[in-house]
């Protein structure tokens, strides 16, 4: 089984990772793991970063550059020497791992090319999408916080990495798990229940609580951010689409 974590930037994906990693889905490894823990992310990123420079790779091809957040994001299409290395590297993660997987967030903006990848290679089958969200607001906090980034800026982001995210899986058939952070956070137990049914495996719950503390959540409490329509639209059909 191949497991594809998706979201916006400051959105969890580190903490869902991490959880599926010590239960069994294999992540990335102690090598691979980068960065290493740091004061924004202390319990750890989970992010296998051969799949990150990948991800960098197709979008330089595109002309963009993640770390710029500029919120003006080109059509994403991965070059066909880009394309040789996502098969050289997604056979050597089948070779070594029964189940296994990815996050990280640039993958909101590339997914559509990994997953025409895993159609031709016959993978699709196997594939599992697991989504979190968090509300537009206290992500646009969060990145004035961390990166300086101008609240209508965050927002803007949040706003286009969900609408790649959302149509790559319009495109493609496979199975998607959505959930908010926020009810991560408010009820961890039910929400990873239902993620690991989702799967079909068993977790330890004693794991949840190394990656899962409702004080994370600060920048919902400072966020009074009042969205437009299309982001109100979006964050409404988010929702919609949550499991839990």
């Amino acid at each position: 089984m191949i497991v594809i974590v998706i979201g916006m930037h400051r959105s969890g994906t580190s903490a869902v990772a991490g959880i599926l990693h010590l239960n069994g889905i294999a992540m990335g490894s102690e090598k691979t793991f980068k960065p290493k823990p740091l004061p924004q992310n202390p319990k750890g990123f989970y992010e296998n970063y051969d799949f990150r420079k990948i991800n960098d790779q197709i979008l330089k091809h595109a002309g963009y550059k993640v770390k710029s957040f500029d919120t003006d994001i080109p059509v994403i299409h991965a070059s066909d020497r880009t394309v040789a290395k996502m098969g050289k590297l997604t056979e050597k993660q089948v070779s070594e791992n029964t189940d296994w997987g990815w996050k990280d967030p640039r993958t909101c903006l590339t997914l559509s090319e990994w997953l025409t990848l895993f159609e031709e290679k016959g993978l699709l089958e196997d594939t599992k999408v697991v989504f979190t969200t968090r509300s537009a607001s206290a992500v646009a906090e969060s990145l004035r916080k961390r990166n300086e980034l101008h609240i209508d800026n965050g927002l803007m982001l949040w706003r286009l990495y969900h609408e790649r995210a959302l149509e790559a899986l319009e495109q493609f058939p496979v199975p998607r798990f959505h959930f908010s952070y926020e009810n991560l956070l408010n009820d961890s137990h039910s929400v990873c229940s239902r993620l690991f049914q989702f799967l079909g495996k068993s977790f330890e719950t004693s794991m949840v609580g190394r990656f899962i503390d409702p004080d994370l959540n600060r920048s919902e409490l400072s966020a009074k951010v009042k969205l437009g329509g299309e982001l109100t639209a979006l964050s409404e059909k988010l929702h919609s689409l949550s499991s839990v």
